[in-house]
């Protein structure tokens, strides 16, 4: 009777174990870079621009916002752009939650600046020639109290 449960617990804790290790799955971010943006804000002509030179396929792109206490919208919307070869292969539009529903910070931080981090697309091509933009598209001409912006890009193994 006990050799009964020895196997489906066995199963049951390689299961467990596989889940906590990710499942064999492997990722590794190859780049990661902020830009600061003015304390005069950031005009919604003007995109924060990125050149990872990584090349490769199934590849993610992250966004990360960093933003001060005084920054007054609940959300913010950005628009990532991946240009290849001269040519806008992807376009994504990201909204990110800043404030739940208690208004309450959504974002990690401490004292008055906070930053959170969203995935935008997965399953990307990139080559040597590509570059990403990321533009503010909030409907404000001028978004103030976001201090910087940044991408990873993350492969998956």
């Amino acid at each position: 009777m006990r050799n009964r449960f020895i196997i489906p617990a066995m199963t049951l804790l390689a299961c467990l174990a596989a889940a906590c290790s990710g499942g064999g799955v492997h990722t590794e971010e190859l780049y990661s870079q902020f830009v600061h943006l003015p304390d005069s804000g950031w005009r919604h002509t003007v995109p924060c621009y990125f050149k990872p030179c990584i090349e490769g396929d199934d590849m993610e792109i992250t966004l990360a916002i960093m933003h001060e206490n005084e920054y007054e919208l609940g959300k913010a919307t950005m628009t990532i752009d991946v240009i290849n070869a001269d040519s806008l292969s992807l376009r994504r539009q990201v909204t990110v939650p800043l404030v739940d529903s208690n208004g309450n910070w959504t974002s990690d931080g401490f004292g008055s600046l906070y930053q959170c981090k969203t995935s935008v697309v997965d399953g990307v091509r990139l080559d040597s020639t590509s570059v990403v933009l990321v533009w503010q598209t909030t409907g404000r001409d001028t978004l103030r109290h976001i201090s910087g912006i940044g991408i990873g890009i993350i492969q998956h193994k």
